[in-house]
């Protein structure tokens, strides 16, 4: 034991501040190379994985996510419609030009009519739909009824445009294409319609005046106080205030920002009961077990200080930090106290050891053994493709070595008190021990949690699932879940997945999404509406068709424009005209690429054109609803370049993936703990630590069943974290055989009770992943430590013997 001895009579100070330094180094490194890009990150949408199945098409989903997480819907709600728009025009006025926003939009797009009609005049044989145009090819006598048609309207008086542009436009074309455009924005957005310039729309008996917004990168900082969000709440506060006079006026949220919001201070408020109540609680402990302020300082410090370095750590490595690692890290309160309390248990209590040094080497096996189990399990989750779960590994690894580091570098400089042995409940707990000494108690404690666990998961193994939903990690409550009701129902706009199109060019991705389409329409019969890049740019190969079926008509045009009144050499020379104007712009196209398309269509766009992403083009075709998710997807099943993309059901399959992933974590962390142990333990020993885990799985699957609960991927994940935890507790019972005293016992009892306080707050928490992980680790922490105190018990069979 030649290394071991080597151990104890080092001096680790150095160590301390090498490591602590080291941190802080990397961290001020970080901060000068990526300035402005280290915080914390409060996005609802980060906390879940992004999808691990659809490489191909990863960076144009995130693009696509990147847009539409940051759009946020402002209704503003009266009775009077004109008073509904003064009140948003009060508030579109306070926000417009705000730094926390891309854009704030009030007034319809379709107000600029004369740019819209002078785009559709000058490119009227380019855009007629594709189902007009083989119907004009297809026979003369489709051709002579879309020319009678336009006969009709124009005779009819009833047209949208004046018929200024009759004479080179005898088809009423330009119309046709406007009728079509406005029935496409129509049919790929809300339930919306333009009232007085503004979009509105009654339900209800009141008036809904819509306003639109896509936050900035700044504004969608939610962690900060001046982000986009808290701007809005006071643009409308400040709207409804008896001094504007908004009367009855009220106000409809809707959009992920706000949910992320939520979230984000939920989160913060459960950081501070949760961080405020465990340190109250281990304060008090501390003061009254240990009747001293010296330990409780220390041990005080050991946090912040494990805390800090833990974030620290994070922030370097990974530059943002979300903050619900923070939330989950909160529970090193608990679980860095664990060294400081075995160390100033003896330092109180134990009259044999004469120094701080030597308290540190009759601690040091059971502290190095406790601190490679429980890194391990930590370090093997640092490589999980998971962020949050790489964060939160992180997080716990570096705070739990700086405790560590702390407990065997700076303790034993701390002078002993004058007076030892004054330890509260130690000889209480001497005459528990003693009477949970005796095998049979033992034996039928374990034996009735392996039976009790053998019997729930029997009789409730339907429940048994490893299972994720999306939808059930974060829950709408209160003032947002009635506003998204509200605003479901008025806009009607509910889009649950889309699709991403890919083409090696412009062209090739415009043709992909129009035959996908035509399919898509097929199957809905139309009576679902989308948002497409094609309803506005169709492709040029589309483009030709529609010049064809004019140029079918050309032939009509002497004719056409006689019957709508004009003498036959005025027809004769119009016609010509017309050809003229034809074949001089016949090869010129509406192109993205080329430049020519106007800003309100780039503006209809804006969410479906992705463009160039790595060398490929991409599109989005976005449903205003989903049916029917096993049909949309059929659409593309045999399509390698387009996919259906539901983020709901996409993240639950891919947490599905990443649960049995850990799972698989699982396997390798117990090889290698078992591997690590036997190194230290007799065969024995080792079976008994290592038959804990198998345990504590079946008392967390028995309660999750008899409760439930889904094996979800967060509640996994705290299995394998209580894994390295929990094996702790054994190890210092193991420890304890050698030294035959009470104390470590105690310590290890009330370095218990510390941590449980921590996963206990988790395991209340109401957001659901945090709950999960609390829950699990609560219910193995226990299961550990009843395990371990009857487990440990082994004396006289370890590989060392007495010690030497």
């Amino acid at each position: 034991m030649k290394n071991k001895s080597l151990l104890l009579n080092k001096n680790f100070l150095p160590a301390w501040i090498i490591y602590h330094a080291a941190v802080l180094v990397f961290f001020v490194i970080t901060l000068i190379a990526f300035p402005g890009k280290v915080g914390i990150d409060s996005d609802l949408f980060n906390l879940v994985p992004k999808s691990i199945s659809m490489a191909s098409v990863k960076k144009a989903d995130d693009k696509m996510m990147a847009v539409t997480s940051q759009n946020i819907f402002i209704l503003v709600a009266n009775e009077d419609f004109k008073e509904a728009k003064r009140v948003a025009e009060n508030v579109y006025g306070q926000l417009e030009g705000s730094k926390n926003f891309e854009s704030v939009s009030l007034y319809s797009d379709v107000g600029a009519m004369s740019e819209i009609t002078d785009f559709l005049y000058e490119n009227r044989w380019n855009l007629l739909d594709e189902k007009t145009a083989d119907d004009i090819l297809s026979s003369p006598d489709a051709a002579s009824d879309f020319a009678m048609n336009a006969l009709a309207q124009a005779y009819s008086g009833f047209t949208m445009l004046q018929l200024d542009n009759l004479e080179s436009d005898p088809f009423l074309i330009t119309e046709y294409n406007l009728q079509n455009y406005l029935s496409a924005v129509q049919n790929a957005g809300t339930a919306m319609t333009v009232k007085d310039g503004v979009l509105a729309s009654q339900f209800d008996g009141k008036w809904y005046v819509m306003i639109r917004g896509i936050l900035s990168v700044s504004g969608a900082k939610l962690a900060s106080k001046n982000n986009a969000i808290t701007e809005i709440y006071a643009a409308c506060d400040k709207a409804k205030s008896p001094e504007a006079g908004a009367g009855d006026t009220t106000f409809v949220f809707s959009g992920t920002p706000f949910h992320s919001h939520e979230s984000s201070n939920s989160a913060s408020r459960e950081i501070s009961i949760i961080a405020t109540v465990s340190m109250l609680v281990v304060i008090i402990l501390l003061i009254f077990i240990f009747r001293s302020v010296k330990p409780l300082l220390f041990s005080v410090g050991a946090i912040i200080l494990s805390v800090g370095i833990a974030v620290v750590a994070t922030l370097a490595v990974f530059h943002k930090m979300h903050v619900i690692t923070l939330v989950f890290g909160t529970s090193l309160i608990g679980s860095c106290i664990d060294y400081s309390l075995h160390f100033f248990t003896h330092w109180a209590g134990n009259k044999n050891l004469k120094s701080g040094t030597e308290i540190k080497n009759h601690i040091f096996s059971g502290l190095l053994m406790a601190i490679i189990s429980t890194g391990i399990c930590f370090a093997i989750l640092l490589f999980a493709p998971f962020a949050i779960l790489k964060q939160m590994s992180l997080f716990c690894l570096t705070g739990l070595v700086s405790s560590f580091l702390t407990t065997v570098a700076v303790y034993p400089y701390i002078k002993l008190p004058a007076e030892r042995g004054n330890v509260r409940f130690t000889n209480g707990f001497e005459k528990v021990v003693s009477v949970l000494e005796q095998k049979w108690v033992g034996r039928t404690v374990i034996s009735v949690l392996f039976i009790v666990s053998v019997l729930l998961i029997a009789v409730f193994h339907k429940n048994v699932k490893v299972k994720n939903d999306l939808l059930t990690l974060y829950n709408m409550e209160g003032r947002l879940l009635e506003d998204e009701i509200t605003a479901s129902k008025v806009i009607q706009y509910t889009p649950g997945g889309w699709y991403i199109i890919s083409g090696d060019t412009e062209e090739a991705v415009l043709q992909n999404e129009e035959a996908l389409r035509r399919d898509f329409e097929k199957v809905t019969e139309g009576s679902i509406g989308y948002v497409s890049t094609t309803n506005f740019v169709p492709s040029i190969q589309m483009q030709k068709k529609s010049q064809a079926a004019y140029e079918r008509l050309l032939s009509m045009a002497e004719s056409q424009l006689e019957a709508l009144g004009y003498s036959n050499d005025e027809a004769v020379i119009l016609s010509e005209k017309m050809r003229k104007d034809f074949y001089d712009s016949k090869d010129k196209y509406v192109s993205i690429e080329a430049g020519n398309v106007p800003d309100f269509i780039t503006s209809a766009i804006s969410s479906a054109w992705l463009g160039e992403i790595d060398g490929k083009y991409y599109s989005v075709m976005l449903p205003t609803k989903v049916i029917d998710y096993a049909t949309y997807r059929s659409l593309v099943e045999n399509n390698d370049d387009a996919f259906f993309i539901s983020k709901s059901q996409d993240i639950s399959k891919d947490l599905d993936a990443l649960t049995l992933m850990v799972l698989k974590f699982f396997i390798v962390a117990y090889v290698l703990m078992f591997i690590m142990l036997k190194f230290f333990y007799t065969w024995k020993q080792t079976l008994k630590i290592i038959s804990v885990p198998f345990l504590i799985i079946l008392v967390v699957i028995a309660v999750f069943a008899a409760c439930k609960i889904n094996l979800e991927f967060f509640s996994v994940t705290g299995l394998i974290l209580v894994f390295g935890l929990g094996l702790d507790y054994i190890i210092y019972m193991m420890e304890n055989e050698k030294k035959k005293t009470v104390l470590e016992p105690f310590a290890t009892l009330v370095s218990f009770i510390t941590t449980i306080i921590s996963f206990g707050a988790l395991a209340l928490s109401s957001f659901k992943p945090v709950h999960l992980i609390g829950l699990s680790i609560f219910i193995g922490l226990v299961t550990a430590y009843i395990s371990s105190f009857f487990y440990g018990r082994a004396a006289n069979d370890s590989k060392e013997g007495n010690e030497k």
